[in-house]
């Protein structure tokens, strides 16, 4: 017995002779449309297709209701589903979509029923005896729908999505090549929604092919991170892309290329083999696999993950513009896939085609919240907003060509040392590019990029440190024609960090290490050009927040750590004003105490002095704090000392 489900959630059952007149009914229809198919060119010319617009519909259905399928849009559903059918072959997928009616109706999944070649007392009966309670709309009362002629032998079914593409055309029904709830629940995982799980069950329960809806649960465990369920669906059926994209996800290439290789045939099994080779930096031979994997059978969303790949590999060569249109294909096939939609936006980014970037993004976000596209999204906004500055511009350019001459000057010169070796230079970092990206496979496009972009931002929103503007220090590497050999030389470390005024140049570089990808971060302080700290942090791309805040939070607490903060009188002509060379930039305090100190006798050993002993003559308090500079008052003296410009000071002591 065959079950289904009406909207009171009672099973029904039809008998095997039921099933079986059905089933010829549908392949007699199916040969029908076929015959259309091949006669008129619809799927050339059609628009009831893939990516096109879905039909207008607007109408009063059977039970004397308004239906329009804008307004049914404006509601922003998960899904909506157009539904033709005929009384006579229509039986199986109306319960079905009863089902789904009487679980998600409300909210999520809106469904339209069309009926064809039926009058509508035949419609409304059908409608009583199935217990419908979703709109139901006879064709025949339709008006300007000349489009409906392109549908000659229902049952046919439209998956909508809410801004009216057509994302998916199912024909036939019942035992034909519909599977109706698997495809509507494989449509929720694409679009990660809760619900794909519970409804992949109820078509297990319904009769649904078994091995497509055990796959399916598979890939719906592993989006939820469940990897032991999800292993153990893929193993009861023995799908070798998903038990091979489960090794990938553990972090075992090896395993993972050594399952997929035994289904040569298996789309997606060859999708996570090519996967697997470019994260083992094996980027030919995963171009010839991600070809194999485009030719395989495989649905659309697992031949959008290879083609998205293939974007993938050509940006990582160099072809922005090649990628771009790849990533573009790969939407074209599953319009819900985030990834090659933030690809394609951090393809235009690099491009320096900010606006399309921006709308690129800004699609992918509406499909559905990804924190890559969201940090991303936030910069590239960021940078329209810059880039839109005229002043800035024009300030810009002034500093970079200023900039420029004194780093030549001194390049001249030779290596000039600073005059004043005692005060603590400003808590200042330029972060500098990554060298080594071209040689390192990142899932998400862009990933270096945004990580670095956020971090600066960080700790440019932590007072006490400063960050060299991006856009200033990316044009004066280039103006200076500074690359990654030159920028390890130590003399051009010093020279930065004082055209700069840096006291810390921060170098990134990635890496894989077993499963994971690596963020690497050095600082090198500018005057001794000896490495201060360093630190790394495996990088989540699926959220690389996460990532941000735990480097973020180790660099703060890295760089403030055991920094011992001097300087020097500036003015002391007034007790209850005195200045000091210490500001902001350094990360000066109101209410810190400093120790005023004078060199006392000489250190001496072997004939040379070393060093002066220092002598505390008094105590300052800041009161107030400007960028440069803080004002202090003193708030004890040695009796008979005398403050004066150039003592020097210490915090804390």
């Amino acid at each position: 017995m065959i079950p289904w489900y009406n909207t009171s959630g009672k099973v029904a059952e039809f008998s095997k002779t039921d099933k079986g007149r059905r089933f010829m009914r549908t392949q007699f229809a199916m040969a029908i449309l076929v015959v259309f198919l091949m006669v008129t060119g619809f799927s050339a010319d059609a628009q009831l297709i893939q990516g096109k617009p879905a039909p207008a519909v607007k109408a009063v259905d059977i039970f004397g209701k308004a239906v329009d399928l804008d307004a049914i849009a404006q509601q922003q559903p998960y899904l909506i589903i157009l539904y033709f059918f005929s009384v006579d072959t229509g039986e199986e997928i109306a319960g079905k979509l009863s089902y789904l009616d009487m679980k998600y109706g409300k909210d999520k999944v809106k469904i339209v029923a069309l009926g064809m070649k039926d009058d509508e007392a035949a419609l409304k009966d059908f409608a009583q005896r199935m217990n419908i309670q979703y709109a139901v709309v006879d064709t025949a009362a339709m008006k300007d729908a000349a489009w409906i002629q392109q549908v000659s032998a229902p049952p046919l079914t439209l998956f909508v999505t809410a801004d009216k593409t057509i994302e998916r055309v199912l024909v036939g029904g019942g035992s034909g090549q519909a599977q109706i709830l698997k495809e509507v629940a494989e449509n929720l995982y694409q679009q990660r929604k809760a619900e794909a799980l519970e409804v992949a069950n109820q078509a297990a329960a319904s009769g649904e092919d078994p091995k497509a809806t055990g796959e399916l649960k598979g890939f719906i465990y592993m989006a939820d991170g469940k990897l032991d369920e999800a292993q153990k669906e893929f193993g009861q059926i023995d799908s070798k892309g998903g038990l091979a994209a489960v090794a990938l996800e553990q972090g075992n290439s090896a395993e993972a290329i050594k399952i997929a290789s035994e289904a040569p045939k298996d789309g997606y099994a060859q999708t996570v083999k090519a996967e697997a080779l470019l994260k083992d930096g094996k980027a030919d031979e995963a171009a010839a696999t991600l070809q194999t994997a485009v030719e395989q059978p495989a649905a659309n969303w697992q031949k959008s993950e290879a083609v998205n790949l293939q974007g993938r590999v050509q940006q990582q060569q160099g072809n922005a513009d090649a990628a771009i249109g790849t990533y573009q294909k790969a939407v074209a096939l599953d319009p819900y896939n985030v990834v090659a939609l933030s690809n394609e936006g951090s393809a235009l980014r690099e491009k320096g085609d900010l606006k399309k970037a921006e709308e690129t993004l800004q699609k992918a976000a509406a499909v559905r919240s990804d924190d890559m596209t969201a940090l991303m999204l936030k910069q590239v906004q960021q940078e329209l907003q810059d880039a839109n500055d005229v002043k800035r511009g024009e300030l810009i350019r002034s500093q970079i060509a200023d900039l420029s001459k004194r780093y030549q000057e001194m390049k001249q010169a030779g290596t000039a040392k600073s005059s004043d070796s005692w005060t603590t230079r400003p808590l200042v970092v330029a972060l500098l590019p990554s060298a080594n990206t071209a040689s390192v496979f990142f899932e998400r496009a862009g990933t270096d990029v945004v990580l670095q972009r956020e971090i600066e931002a960080r700790l440019q929103a932590n007072e006490g440190i400063s960050v060299v503007e991006r856009q200033m220090l990316d044009k004066l590497l280039q103006e200076l024609n500074l690359g990654s050999s030159e920028l390890a030389n130590a003399d051009t470390q010093r020279r930065l960090g004082q055209v700069l005024s840096a006291g810390y140049l921060g170098f990134i570089d990635f890496g894989r290490m077993g499963k994971e990808l690596m963020m690497y971060v050095r600082m090198v302080d500018t005057e001794t050009t000896e490495i201060a700290m360093q630190t790394s942090q495996a990088v989540n791309e699926g959220n690389p927040s996460v990532t941000v805040d735990a480097m973020a939070g180790e660099l703060l607490n890295k760089l403030g750590t055991g920094r011992e903060m001097q300087g020097l009188i500036a003015d002391a002509s007034d007790e209850n004003a005195v200045l000091i060379n210490l500001g902001q930039k350094h990360g000066v305090k109101a209410g810190q105490e400093f120790t005023v100190y004078v060199d006392g006798d000489p250190v001496e050993v072997g004939g040379k002095v070393i060093a002066h002993r220092q002598k505390a003559v008094g105590k300052l308090t800041v009161t107030s704090v400007e960028p440069e500079y803080s004002v202090c008052k003193v708030t004890n003296k040695r009796e008979g000392a005398a403050l004066a410009k150039e003592m020097k000071i210490k915090a804390g002591k």
